[in-house]
């Protein structure tokens, strides 16, 4: 079987158990096509898969386990019911939770609906940084919290990955957008467009009274009950980090909803889709100037343990990208 580079684990542990070596090359099944990988971007569910901390690690499984969900490059081979996808396409897209992860690696294996054509414009690595991330606040912000035009949206974590999509996204959805960051964010917070930035070693923006429509928390350091104050009547706590709290709260959000009940606030737990669509909009907002992927660092395949640690830091000024094919 022919082989590849690739970014991987024999077990589970901190970043002293990721390797860089070779390993087999996928084979695509009916609905998936076969990457050749440019340009994958780290996100924080790829170190916990590492850690043995996901939530569906199972579904990765058997080791060896190829890290990273986020990808882009161009297709290779396709699955025999693979319809609107052919050989010779860019794409990017993102592995979902069932899928395999696998991006960290010259080849990857992806189901057709997980994936949207990258137009010619749009580098690998802007399109490798959005799936993960983007599609989180994509789908938080227009599905989830509904952001109107004029509210009030709360951006906790801003300056991250999902958090520097939020922002944009708040702002084009036409809300009010406070964005809150460390001391050293709080400018490209501002250049994201956010309307004030909150400076968390300072204010704490939970202690503000009737002051939001939305919180969305990226980093999972709030929680329904401590926005309850500083969320208006109707308002929306969304969070990103799974709990059985946050998975329970955001159920019952969904019963009273579905039942006709009106619960003056409501919390919601995104659980992101891959949705080819979600990336094709996206991506033409790229293209338009309306939004950016914000890029921190890049990083080798072989640097690929000193890319999870910065990861791991929460340091990371939008996304961590993993040069695959350097010449690209």
């Amino acid at each position: 079987m022919k082989q590849m580079k690739a970014a991987f684990i024999r077990k589970y542990g901190r970043t002293n158990v990721l390797e860089v070596g070779n390993i087999d090359v996928p084979a695509p099944t009916p609905d998936q096509i076969l990457i050749k990988v440019k340009a994958a971007s780290i996100n924080p569910r790829d170190w916990l898969l590492m850690r043995g901390l996901y939530p569906f690690k199972k579904l990765a499984e058997p080791f060896p386990v190829v890290l990273g969900s986020d990808m882009s490059g161009t297709v290779t081979a396709v699955g025999d019911k693979v319809k609107s996808i052919k050989v010779g396409d860019d794409v990017f897209g993102m592995q979902p939770i069932k899928g395999k992860f696998g991006a960290l690696a010259e080849f990857a294996a992806i189901k057709e609906s997980a994936v949207a054509i990258k137009p010619a414009e749009v580098s690998h690595a802007e399109a490798a940084a959005m799936p993960c991330a983007g599609m989180t606040s994509y789908q938080a912000i227009r599905d989830l919290a509904h952001v109107k035009k004029d509210e009030t949206v709360l951006v906790n974590g801003a300056s991250g990955g999902v958090g520097s999509y939020a922002v944009q996204m708040a702002k084009l959805a036409g809300a009010y957008v406070i964005a809150v960051a460390g001391p050293d964010n709080q400018q490209l917070c501002r250049e994201l467009g956010a309307n004030e930035v909150i400076n968390y070693k300072e204010e704490n923006f939970e202690d503000h009274d009737n002051a939001y429509d939305v919180v969305y928390d990226v980093i999972g350091r709030s929680s329904p009950s401590r926005c309850h104050r500083a969320l208006r009547k109707g308002g929306r706590y969304v969070s990103t980090i799974p709990s059985l709290r946050m998975l329970v709260k955001s159920w019952l959000s969904k019963l009273t909803a579905h039942i006709g009940l009106n619960k003056s606030q409501t919390a919601h737990l995104i659980l992101v889709k891959p949705h080819g669509p979600d990336l094709a909009e996206m991506a033409q907002l790229i293209l338009e100037g309306k939004m950016k992927s914000l890029i921190d660092s890049r990083f080798s395949l072989e640097e690929a343990i000193a890319a999870f640690e910065k990861s791991q830091s929460w340091r990371a000024k939008g996304k961590i990208i993993i040069d695959i094919a350097p010449k690209y």
